[in-house]
């Protein structure tokens, strides 16, 4: 009996279609080897158990029965054809096969005999293998898929670069072609009668799905043989297939092998990477756009001047990033296309190109990206805040212009300088030789050319005065000697000295009506004064009147001189306290000075704690003001609002 066991067992490992039997209860009793390659189990695995593993759930049981009683209630209508049945593999993958059903001997003693058959290539759709195999009516005769133009076809799709496989509505896989099985590395008995919803990736099945309800899909990633568990990097893109009527029947998958295209993507990702180290440390913006001119990268630096971050970047172009100034960069980049020539170093200010902030200046070149085989691949972008440089060429140029200037006061001064001390000397030369000869004569001298040559020697020796006081003032060694001061006899004093360089001018004087007391050095004041009044004869016409008031307010001695002069003008009355300065309606030839006087006159106001400051307006005169602190207690007026320009 054992022999004979063992030669059924070999005889149905030697059978090439698969092979299942069972008892009366439906528990599996024998499975050959081609059952075991078809579904996944070992028949030490799958013995005893129930036949209804074989077949998904949903299949288990048909029309109130089990599938095998049904089927096998079927059998007779049928005449012996096979039947269309999804099985279930051992993975859960479900796989569509041809089955025939019989069954011998009765009661406790009966075996169900099921006999498989692997489907390589089916041709026609169905909406449901179990129902369309027990209704036949419903199914499209074979005949209507065998034309030439079903040939034609294959022999297109067998050769075509690319995967290409077939599914239906179950959706179960077709047809395939030779390419498809060589990237998913299954062969094709295993591939077609796949069921795709039975695949463990919801990315694919999602795919299916949108495919069976008419829309384009498709999927990337890696695919997993269900056989060798080889990976594969992919790109499928799915498409439905329409019948006459325009009803889905099926979809099909076009596959790509993106292996290659995933190691050139990690070859890029790497040169990327190195590049983004210099992105991130150069000092410069830097950026790549393609040619449909959108933002590919950029860098911080670049962002930073843009206004924007990296990532607000991305997939843009410069009008969407820059507004308006977007534009003028959009037709230089353009011109680097179409031309294939760089654009270097163009500088522009941020004002120029309308962005916003504080201003800026930037120089920026754009140069073409070319591949290995001269095709332009985009365009680079190099822009450098440029603005510390540009400030320290201006503050150069500024400094440059500084010492020229000084140059020129310096060379002005020698000349005012030489001729200031050459207009004395040469009168006091000449009238110094007259008396000379008149004492040799024994002549009368008259006491009036002594005068004269002594008017000569003290203007002398006030200009070499003027120029010793301001080198003190420079090496800040100008002493005071300050003393309690009646500040309106100081001023009286003064103006009766002058008396003799008044000419045609007339003084007038408002005296104040109490004594003004300063704690003052009275010799420096008197410098202060003359050289206030001495200014206001120098610059006024003949005949004017030269009005100079002192009075009290608040805590403050207050003078004024007014002239009815030239005036200066309102740009360079600031200046008009600086060294060697001289405003631009004054000439050295007609109006004499070493421009040392205000100069002097307000260091020694400063040292008292006072301000000196001008008023003055073109062709209407000029009024200089001084403001002293009245000595401690010497107060008896309200304070007054000081005037806040020109104050120096």
């Amino acid at each position: 009996m054992a022999g004979a066991t063992n030669e059924l067992s070999a005889w149905l490992d030697a059978a090439v279609d698969p092979f299942v039997a069972c008892d009366a209860e439906e528990r599996v009793c024998i499975l050959n080897s081609a059952a075991e390659r078809l579904l996944g189990w070992k028949r030490e695995e799958l013995r005893g158990q129930p036949v209804s593993r074989l077949f998904p759930q949903r299949l288990q049981h048909y029309a109130g029965k089990s599938l095998l009683r049904y089927l096998l209630s079927r059998r007779e209508s049928l005449g012996g054809r096979a039947i269309r049945v999804l099985a279930r593999r051992r993975d859960g993958v479900e796989v569509l096969v041809e089955l025939t059903v019989g069954a011998s001997g009765q009661g406790a003693d009966e075996r169900i005999v099921i006999n498989f058959r692997r489907l390589h290539e089916v041709i026609d759709t169905v909406h449901e293998p179990v129902e369309q195999s027990l209704h036949p009516a419903e199914a499209r005769p074979p005949a209507e898929s065998g034309t030439n133009g079903d040939s034609l076809y294959r022999v297109v799709v067998e050769h075509a670069p690319l995967g290409i496989f077939h599914f239906d509505t179950t959706p179960v896989i077709t047809a395939c072609n030779e390419r498809f099985m060589r990237i998913i590395g299954t062969p094709k008995r295993i591939l077609v009668g796949l069921n795709l919803l039975t695949i463990r990736d919801e990315h694919i099945m999602y795919c299916v799905r949108e495919t069976l309800a008419g829309h384009n899909a498709h999927y990337e990633g890696e695919y997993r043989s269900v056989t060798s568990g080889k990976l594969t990097p992919v790109y499928i893109r799915f498409a439905p297939i329409r019948d006459g009527a325009g009803r889905v029947e099926g979809g099909v998958g076009i596959v790509e092998d993106i292996t290659e295209r995933r190691r050139t993507e990690r070859e890029r990702d790497e040169s990327l990477a190195q590049l983004t180290t210099l992105f991130r440390t150069a000092p410069i913006g830097l950026g790549f756009l393609d040619n449909e001119l959108r933002y590919v990268r950029v860098n911080d630096v670049l962002a930073a001047i843009n206004g924007s971050s990296p990532e607000a970047h991305a997939g843009r172009r410069p009008r969407e990033v820059l507004g308006p100034t977007g534009m003028a960069v959009e037709k230089a980049l353009r011109r680097v296309l179409q031309s294939g020539e760089p654009l270097e170093k163009r500088e522009a200010t941020s004002q120029e190109l309308g962005m916003p902030g504080p201003p800026r200046y930037l120089a920026g070149s754009f140069y073409p990206v070319r591949a290995p085989d001269g095709r332009i691949l985009g365009i680079g972008v190099m822009i450098q805040d440029i603005t510390d440089r540009k400030l320290a060429d201006e503050e150069r140029g500024r400094l440059y212009r500084e010492a020229q200037d000084a140059i020129r006061v310096r060379d002005d001064f020698l000349s005012i300088a030489s001729h200031e001390l050459k207009t004395p000397l040469t009168p006091l030369s000449l009238r110094l030789a007259t008396l000379e000869r008149k004492l040799e004569r024994g002549e009368h001298v008259d006491p009036a050319t002594l005068r004269h040559a002594r008017q000569h020697l003290l203007r002398i020796t006030g200009l070499i005065n003027d120029l010793l006081d301001a080198s003190r003032i420079e090496a800040g060694r100008l002493a005071l000697h300050p003393e309690t001061t009646r500040l309106d006899s100081l001023v009286e004093h003064v103006l009766q000295a002058m008396e003799v360089h008044r000419g045609d001018h007339s003084i007038h004087f408002e005296r104040p009506q109490q004594p003004v007391l300063v704690r003052a050095d009275p010799y420096r004041l008197e410098q202060v004064i003359a050289n206030l009044v001495e200014n206001a004869f120098k610059y006024s016409p003949d005949g004017g009147t030269i009005r100079v008031e002192l009075r009290q307010r608040g805590e403050l001695a207050m003078l004024s001189v007014a002239d009815p002069g030239i005036g200066i003008p309102p740009d360079q009355q600031k200046l008009l306290f600086d060294r060697y300065f001289r405003a631009r309606n004054v000439s050295s030839r007609s109006y004499g000075g070493l421009g040392l006087g205000l100069y002097i006159s307000r260091d020694i106001v400063e040292r008292h704690g006072g301000r000196i400051w001008v008023e003055s307006e073109v062709g209407r005169g000029s009024t200089f003001h001084v403001a002293l602190p009245l000595l401690q207690g010497a107060a008896t007026q309200p304070p007054v609002e000081q005037p806040d320009h020109h104050v120096h």
